[in-house]
C-alpha cells in the first residue's frame, strides 16, 4: 500500500517537473512563472491562465490537466486505502519496532515464540530485562505488536535475523526451537558472533549434552527431564520446590521477601569482606569456583576470585545493595 502512495507521489512530481519544463520550452516563460501556472494545472483548483497560451501551449495544458487529475485520483484511492485497512498505523508500528531493534544493548534474544519461548520472554520481563524474539510464524508476529515485544520476522537459523536481533550486543540466546539440531546450529551462528554470548539451548533428549556442549552451548535443558524432575520433588519434597520457584520466579513486590540470586564475583576478596556477613539476612548457599569446584555454605574466610559465582538467599532490598556494590 505504501508502495502505490509513493508511485503517487512521484507520478505527481515527474508532472510538476514536465509541466514547468513544457511551459518554460512552448511560450518561453520564465521558470518561476511556468511553475506556477504547472501548479496551479495540476491542482486544478480553477485559477485563469497568468499569460496567454498559444494553441499548442492549451493542447498541452489539456494533457497535463488529464495526467493531474488522473494522479490525485490514484493517491486519493490509495491512501483512503490505506487508512481504511490501518497500514500507515502497521507502517509507524513498523518503524517503531525497528527503532527499538537499533537501541537494544545488553538485551536476551528468544528464537521461537511457542509455548516455551513465550514462558521466557514473561518471565524475562518479569525481572525488568529487554528481549527480542525472532520468529517466523505471522500469526505469532501479530501476537508480538499486540504486546509491544520487540520482534524479527525470520528464522533464527539465519546469520541475518541473528544480526538484525543484535546478537553482537546481546547478553545472552535461548535457543527454544523445537529441532535441537536447529538450537545447535543457532548456538554456533551467535557464538561465531559473539563468542561472549551466553546461550541456554532446549533439547528434547535424543541427542547427547556432549554435542549441545561441543557446540558452544552453555546450559541445554531437556524438558521431558525437566518436567519429570519437577513432578517428581512436587510429590515428595513439595515444599522445598515450592519455596525455590518462590524464591527465584514468582517474586511478589514485597521487598523483605526472601529470593536467591547468583552473583558474579568482582574482585578477589573473601566471603566476609565481600559484605555477606555485614547485612541482616543475607546468606551463601554455595559458591562455584572459575576452576567449576562447587563449595556448599562456604564460610566466611572463604576466598573469592573474580568471576567466582556466589549464590545467596536473602531479603531483595539487601541482594539489590550486593548487586550495585553499595553494602
Amino acid at each position: 500500500m505504501l508502495r502505490r502512495l509513493f508511485i503517487a507521489l512521484s507520478l505527481f512530481s515527474i508532472l510538476l517537473a514536465v509541466g514547468t519544463i513544457g511551459y518554460t520550452v512552448i511560450e518561453k516563460w520564465p521558470l518561476f512563472e511556468a511553475f506556477y501556472m504547472t501548479v496551479i494545472t495540476l491542482s486544478t483548483v480553477g485559477f485563469g491562465e497568468i499569460k496567454d497560451l498559444s494553441k499548442i501551449g492549451r493542447i498541452f495544458t489539456s494533457f497535463l490537466i488529464i495526467g493531474g487529475v488522473g494522479a490525485a485520483c490514484y493517491g486519493f484511492s490509495s491512501l483512503t486505502e490505506a487508512i481504511v485497512s490501518g497500514q500507515i498505523a502497521e507502517a509507524i508500528g513498523e518503524k517503531k519496532n525497528e527503532k527499538c531493534l537499533k537501541e537494544l544493548f545488553k538485551h536476551y534474544i528468544i528464537c521461537g515464540y511457542g509455548r516455551v519461548g513465550k514462558r521466557l520472554c514473561e518471565l524475562l520481563q518479569k525481572e525488568g530485562k529487554k528481549v527480542v524474539v525472532i520468529e517466523s510464524s505471522p500469526e505469532k508476529i501479530v501476537e508480538l505488536k499486540d504486546k509491544t515485544i520487540p520482534y524479527v520476522f525470520g528464522n533464527a537459523v539465519e546469520k541475518e535475523f541473528l544480526l538484525k536481533a543484535g546478537v553482537d550486543k546481546a547478553v545472552g540466546v535461548f535457543a527454544s526451537l523445537p529441532q535441537e539440531s536447529d538450537n545447535i546450529y543457532i548456538t554456533l551462528l551467535a557464538k561465531s558472533i559473539n563468542p561472549s554470548l551466553r546461550v541456554v539451548a532446549r533439547g528434547d533428549g535424543c541427542l547427547p549434552e556432549e554435542v549441545f556442549k561441543n557446540s558452544g552451548v552453555d546450559t541445554v535443558v531437556s524438558l521431558c527431564r525437566v518436567g519429570a524432575k519437577k513432578m517428581f520433588l512436587s510429590m515428595l519434597r513439595p515444599n522445598v520446590i515450592d519455596f525455590i520457584e518462590e524464591a527465584t520466579l514468582d517474586r511478589a513486590e514485597d521487598k523483605d521477601e526472601l529470593l536467591v540470586e547468583d552473583l558474579i564475583v568482582r574482585k578477589k576478596t573473601t566471603l566476609e569482606s565481600y559484605g555477606i556477613k555485614k547485612l541482616e539476612g543475607v546468606y551463601a548457599l554455595l559458591l562455584k569456583k572459575m576452576d567449576g569446584t562447587v563449595v556448599f555454605g562456604p564460610s566466611p574466610s572463604e576466598k573469592l576470585e573474580k568471576g567466582d559465582v556466589l549464590v545467596v538467599l536473602g531479603q531483595e532490598k539487601f541482594l539489590k545493595e550486593l548487586q550495585n556494590g553499595t553494602f
